[in-house]
């Protein structure tokens, strides 16, 4: 099942790893750190604010939807109904 981002971008949901309001800082000596360094962020929507980041096996994609819309429309999508994670104004 894929969960689509935008027109562009559909991510399968076994890829998707969290949901995440703020990526941590990357700096520090800290594993956990380092595993933002090598990460590639997609903004999909660039003229908009970045409300969560939907982090994935080798992408994080920066969401204009709230880190809440984003959790209900996953739930949903985990049982099988079809979600999109945009919205068009």
């Amino acid at each position: 099942m894929f969960v689509h981002i935008s027109d562009t971008y559909s991510v399968a949901m076994d890829e998707i790893i969290a949901v995440v309001q703020t990526i941590p800082l990357i700096k520090g000596k800290r594993r956990r750190n380092k595993q933002w360094n090598n990460a590639r962020v997609v903004t999909v929507f660039p003229d908009e604010p970045v409300e969560s980041y939907l982090i994935t096996v080798d992408t994080i994609y920066a969401l204009s939807m709230s880190i809440t819309g984003v959790g209900k429309r996953l739930a949903k999508a985990s049982k099988g109904i079809p979600v999109s994670l945009y919205t068009k104004k």
